[in-house]
């Protein structure tokens, strides 16, 4: 059996089935492996912390008595992990090679430079979601917003047969991994990113103090995009673009390039209200409501 080495961190909210499948792809690809699994709960009421306890009582389960988010949440694994390393993982995640996490701290042994890692993320199809992400700008927003153009269809198809480390501005909080030793240095994650945004806001801090951050192109994970936040869609786009905002500004420090991120997101938000009254599973009423929080907001 090999030392314990890895905290893998994963929040929960009401996603028992999800959560049940992903733990059993650790086991199952990792069966030698010891390493510590933190669960974090969000107050589930769809029986995922019964689960837990009837299925995996290695589990160390933290049961919160409401919705902390998910930035917050995963500051209570960290804050709780005994490794060195630390994986942030999502529960809508599926680990389908064996000795992926070994590998994945190997590499980060050998190569102290680098101090967060993802790696290929994978629709169940096979097909690829995300290499590692360049921060956002004005004109991807335009294409995302107006012209609905989807951000992973963009992905290079050169990149998928690179066996290699891509450096990169990003990597989703689906699955990062990190060190202690790097939260120590420039802090956790901002806990007012409630739901998404603070990987990248963290990735920035760790590209700012000094350290590489990548993904390793011939490793790679299933992704069930959006299986953690399909329950409150509109929560989960309305700090999608509010966080969205925030890491605009602090990236690029550019007061009229955020206003424009900021109208052509209003903007965006008016049309998809008006497409919402065809639609039987959309409100025009939600997306108003966003708009005006957006727009009242100081960015």
């Amino acid at each position: 059996m090999v030392k314990m080495n890895l905290t893998i961190v994963i929040v929960n909210w009401n996603n028992k089935k999800i959560l049940q499948d992903c733990l059993k792809s650790i086991y199952q690809t990792h069966p030698d492996y010891q390493c510590e699994i933190i669960v974090i709960d969000n107050h589930s009421k769809d029986g995922s912390v019964e689960m837990i306890e009837d299925q995996f009582p290695e589990v160390k389960l933290v049961k919160n008595n409401e919705n902390l988010g998910l930035a917050k949440a995963n500051n209570q694994g960290i804050k709780l992990a005994k490794t060195n390393y630390i994986l942030l993982l999502n529960n809508d995640t599926i680990i389908t090679h064996e000795d992926f996490f070994i590998r994945m701290i190997q590499f980060m042994q050998a190569n102290l430079t680098v101090g967060v890692l993802g790696c290929k993320l994978l629709f169940p199809d096979g097909t690829l979601q995300s290499l590692g992400e360049d921060y956002t700008s004005v004109w991807k927003i335009f294409k995302s917003q107006i012209l609905f153009s989807k951000a992973w269809e963009k992905v290079g198809k050169n990149r998928e047969k690179s066996n290699a480390f891509r450096k990169m501005d990003w990597v989703l909080g689906a699955c990062l991994l990190t060190k202690k030793l790097i939260f120590e240095k420039v802090g956790t994650l901002k806990e007012e990113y409630f739901v998404v945004g603070g990987d990248v806001e963290f990735c920035h801090r760790v590209n700012h103090a000094g350290w590489n951050v990548g993904v390793l192109t011939n490793e790679s994970i299933i992704h069930l995009m959006g299986k953690s936040t399909e329950k409150n869609l509109m929560v989960a786009f309305y700090y999608s673009i509010n966080n969205n905002l925030a890491n605009i500004k602090i990236i690029y420090n550019d007061h009229w390039r955020v206003l424009l991120a900021k109208i052509i997101y209003l903007i965006g938000i008016l049309m998809r209200s008006v497409l919402a009254i065809f639609r039987k599973d959309r409100k025009a009423t939600d997306y108003l409501k966003i708009f005006m929080r957006i727009f009242k907001n100081k960015h």
